[in-house]
């Protein structure tokens, strides 16, 4: 509150004398004002050359969602062809990258979503199966899969229910809890079953520890091998699209869109 008026924004992509860059970390839109504006004053650190506009609007979501769900599948989750996984909040920007890069593993996906008007796009992220429902009964609703890795954005009542579902060394992996902070459940269970629980937050991170990974990343985009589901949305529609989110009306990542009200 005492640094109101406040402009917030964390990551997107931009032009610096011309060149394409995407602009993240540095404390930009946490610990000092970001990017919801027509120009901004960022640290050069917090600058990354990008090669061509190309996909720009898709970069622009690239840098958390990205590096948090590659954390999530390749490193926490260690993901491989023999894991049977599901993915909660599988229609979100982190959990649609998460998807795919779980199933670029080799591995059987599910993607879990409350909304069966996303099914489609789950689908279309690579899932093998799409539970459709919220934490109530999604415990036997995964025991079909007998999940060895449960990916959580999350958290609430449906970290408890991926504990219950999860196999003997199976791997809960969170990363978000957008569904609560405060999670109950059976610590028997937990140790019982041998199970690995482990927390990802990018601001753990040090300054450039995940340069290599963000540029597979953009690769990736680049190669049509990873695709970042998103919609454009005018800059003077921000208002709307955080209603959007909080109500968990969208599917990927909404971009804020400064450039083209300029134009």
């Amino acid at each position: 509150g005492a640094n109101l008026p406040w402009t917030p924004g964390t990551e997107g992509t931009g032009f610096v004398d011309g060149r394409p860059v995407l602009v993240r970390g540095g404390g930009i839109g946490v610990a000092r004002p970001g990017l919801y504006a027509e120009r901004a004053t960022v640290p050069a650190a917090s600058i990354t050359p990008l090669s061509s506009t190309r996909n720009m609007a898709q970069i622009a979501a690239l840098g958390v969602a990205g590096v948090t769900a590659w954390n999530a599948v390749r490193v926490h989750g260690r993901i491989t062809a023999d894991d049977r996984v599901v993915v909660l909040g599988a229609s979100g920007g982190v959990g649609s990258l998460a998807v795919q890069l779980a199933k670029a593993t080799g591995a059987t996906v599910w993607g879990q979503s409350s909304n069966v008007a996303k099914v489609d796009n789950v689908l279309g992220d690579g899932a093998d199966f799409v539970i459709v429902g919220d934490h109530d009964g999604l415990a036997a609703k995964m025991s079909e899969l007998s999940p060895t890795v449960i990916l959580d954005s999350l958290g609430g009542a449906y970290s408890p229910s991926a504990v219950n579902a999860l196999v003997a060394g199976g791997r809960l992996v969170v990363y978000g809890t957008s569904a609560g902070e405060v999670v109950t459940f059976n610590m028997r269970t937990l140790y019982r079953k041998g199970l690995v629980l482990s927390g990802y937050t990018g601001l753990l991170a040090a300054p450039g520890a995940d340069e290599a990974v963000l540029a597979g990343l953009i690769d990736g985009l680049g190669s049509g091998t990873i695709r970042v589901p998103i919609e454009l949305v005018a800059a003077a529609e921000a208002d709307a699209a955080h209603q959007r989110i909080v109500t968990r009306q969208v599917v990927g990542k909404l971009i804020l869109d400064f450039l083209n009200e300029n134009d």
